[in-house]
């Protein structure tokens, strides 16, 4: 792929000379934002946010997100956990079902109750897929997140995504993302085992080989989140790497939800192929709509 060797090379000459510390990076690094349009479909209607994706700030974060798209791995999926200041997605396919097939439906496993969607969670979890595109064997993802350092060499890649936010050592000296409405983030589950506290090797732009950080906070997979609320209490855990242009259409597509709004709260094992804990070891409880919210499709406008 060649924006994989591309991105690399341009961020790294855009930094190079750059007096920043282990971990860091500087707002002097532009070399052009990135776009996107997520289109998400509510009872039948379009909604198209169209985003910007700050690549001098957050390079790999951007890359990853790129890649991911570039695969369709969101395309028809859903809004899997809706929460006032957030919605989640990125982790469970839509399925309108096929009564031949045997297929769940959304809609049916709503109707269903608890038992229904958590079965649905399960039936038509994204976890495996992403754990096959991103193996480095298929040359799909870039890997950034690493089990050791032997002879210079970073050795053994895990298939989860580096952290590039505050907590996790990577600091913007001026303009670091805020959360503001609509603003787009990486998102990990928090993980409390010990193994997860374990350092691993980063390969960070900008940043001596063999740079360390803990796994948990290197563990975002494919799950993003979208602001919908106020608050910035994960300003400094999680990296917010786009804003949204289009604000109106957000606040359309929020209301139409509000005015039809009726949820089942779900609990459901996650992180099931995560590398570290293992299956059923982690649970999580989304916030699912009687009515689903579907991200139709997300596209790379301007690389």
């Amino acid at each position: 792929m060649k924006f994989k060797l591309l991105g690399r090379v341009m961020c790294t000459l855009a930094l190079a000379g750059a007096a920043v510390a282990a971990m860091s990076v500087t707002t002097g690094c532009n070399n052009g934002h990135a776009e996107a349009e997520i289109t998400i479909e509510y009872d039948g209607i379009s909604y198209v946010l169209e985003y910007t994706m700050y690549r001098n700030m957050y390079p790999q974060t951007v890359q990853h997100f790129i890649e991911l798209a570039d695969n369709r791995f969101y395309d028809d999926t859903i809004i899997h956990d809706y929460q006032t200041s957030n919605w989640y997605g990125g982790g469970y396919s839509y399925s309108e079902g096929d009564t031949d097939a045997g297929e769940l439906s959304y809609a049916q496993a709503y109707a269903d109750g608890k038992e229904g969607l958590l079965d649905y969670l399960e039936l038509t979890s994204k976890e495996k897929e992403y754990s096959i595109l991103a193996d480095p064997q298929a040359g799909k993802i870039t890997p950034s997140v690493y089990r050791d350092l032997r002879e210079g060499k970073l050795v053994d890649p895990y298939n989860t995504l580096i952290g590039e936010f505050s907590n996790n050592n990577h600091k913007i000296e001026n303009g670091a993302l805020k959360n503001s409405y609509g603003a787009l983030k990486f998102y990990y589950t928090p993980k409390n085992d010990d193994e997860c506290k374990k350092h691993v090797y980063l390969d960070k732009y900008s940043s001596p080989l063999g740079v360390q950080g803990e796994y948990r906070f290197n563990s975002a997979t494919s799950l993003f989140s979208i602001q919908t609320g106020t608050s910035t209490s994960s300003d400094n855990s999680h990296c917010i790497f786009a804003t949204l242009n289009n604000i109106d259409v957000l606040k359309n597509l929020r209301t139409a939800v509000t005015k039809s709004y009726d949820y089942e709260d779900v609990n459901v094992y996650v992180d099931n192929y995560d590398e570290i804990l293992g299956a059923n070891k982690n649970q999580a409880q989304y916030r699912l709509t009687k009515k689903a919210i579907v991200v139709k499709s997300v596209r790379i406008t301007k690389y």
